[in-house]
This record gives C-alpha cells, sequence and structure tokens, in this order.
C-alpha cells in the first residue's frame, strides 16, 4: 500500500466506496471530508476530518487523490461541483473497483468512476468518468456510459446500449440491447427499457413506444 486518499461525503455512499477502497490494498491512509459537525467521529473505522476546507491542508499533507462519494439520483449538480474544487487544488481521481466485481480487460473505465461489489463489465464497454456502476449491476459488451451516469444496484444493461451522461438507471431494472438512453435521463427502478428514452426523459415500468404513460410526471 502506497498512495493517501480523500473521500468527499461522508453517507451511504462513502460505506460502499470506502469498503471497496479498503479491500483494493493501495492506500495507506484513507480519510473523509463531510459537515464540520461530524469531524472527529468515523466511518467504517476512517477519520471524517473536517469540512471540505481541510482539502487544500490535506492536498499538503500528501494526498494525491480524491473521491467524491456523494450519490446521485435526481441530479449530479453537487457531485460536478465537488470534482471541479478537487481539481482546482489538483487532486487525481482514482477508479475504485471493488475486487469482487469482473471487469474484462478490454473495457475503458473513465477517472472517478466507482465499479461495486460482484458487478460485471465485459468486454469493449466503456464508461465514463464520475460514473457509479453499483453493486451487482451488469454491464454488458458494446455497452457505452456517459459521465456522471449512474447505474443503480442489479440493474443490467445489455449488449450495445448507450446511456448519455447526467443519466440515472434505476435498481433491478433491465435495459434491452441497442437501446439508447439520452442525457439527464432518469430510468425508474424495475423498469423494463426496450425503445429509446430521450434526452430528460423520466420513464418507468415496461417503457415502450405504445406506452407513453410510463412517462413519470
Amino acid at each position: 500500500m502506497g498512495g493517501k486518499l480523500v473521500l468527499i461525503g461522508g453517507g451511504g455512499h462513502c460505506k460502499s466506496v470506502l469498503d471497496a477502497a479498503v479491500r483494493m490494498k493501495k492506500y495507506s491512509e484513507i480519510v473523509i471530508t463531510d459537515s464540520i459537525d461530524k469531524a472527529g467521529s468515523t466511518i467504517l473505522n476512517h477519520r471524517i476530518v473536517g469540512d471540505d476546507a481541510e482539502l487544500p491542508l490535506l492536498k499538503q499533507q500528501g494526498f494525491s487523490e480524491a473521491f467524491v462519494t456523494v450519490g446521485s439520483i435526481e441530479s449530479v449538480a453537487i457531485r460536478k461541483k465537488l470534482v471541479q474544487m478537487a481539481l482546482a487544488l489538483d487532486f487525481s481521481f482514482p477508479v475504485i473497483i471493488d475486487p469482487s466485481a469482473i471487469v474484462s480487460e478490454y473495457a475503458i473505465i473513465g477517472s472517478g468512476t466507482f465499479v461495486g461489489k460482484n458487478t460485471v463489465v465485459n468486454a469493449d464497454a466503456i464508461i465514463g468518468n464520475q460514473c457509479i456502476i453499483n453493486t451487482g449491476s451488469i454491464i454488458e459488451h458494446d455497452c457505452i456510459i456517459g459521465d456522471y451516469s449512474h447505474v443503480a444496484v442489479g440493474a443490467t444493461l445489455c449488449g450495445n446500449v448507450r446511456i448519455g451522461e447526467d443519466s440515472f438507471v434505476g435498481a433491478g431494472s433491465t435495459i434491452i440491447q441497442g437501446v439508447s438512453v439520452g442525457n439527464r435521463a432518469i430510468i425508474g427502478a424495475n423498469s423494463t427499457v426496450i425503445t429509446d428514452v430521450m434526452n430528460d426523459e423520466k420513464v418507468c415500468g415496461l417503457v415502450k413506444n405504445s406506452n407513453p404513460s410510463q412517462v413519470i410526471k
């Protein structure tokens, strides 16, 4: 183990990322920033050192890598703001992949992306920067996922699926092969998507051209 990592955000998603980072056995030290009132407490035996105002000092102390551990469903605005803040301080963003995940050597995964436990990322999949590929999800061959998108727990993307930027695929959903999902789209939990989803569209259930009632109001 060598590097030093700071996790930005101490909520539930932090626990998933932190557990994976520890299991990677890559880091000599991992700390967390969150709200100032939580300073001195711990998450999974790792210290919350203060709020984000501590980041410049942490950089001086040799914490060269940062990772945003704030989740996203409706909006990625907070995640983007935190990423820009860390970039301005010259932090780099690692890829954090739980050791239980199966990731093809022919897949491409962008910086700041999290791949959770028991996830499968198959050959020639391309996953962008700052994505969340959560526990037990399946990203099949030749899928492309845009920056800041979130594939939730147990979701399945069949082959050649395209997901735009800033989009959310709900837990347990299946997107059939060849389907494209636009930017900033939201797919509700346990949906089956068999037709393209447009930019900014919110859908759930069995999503097909003949069933426009499945749009989330």
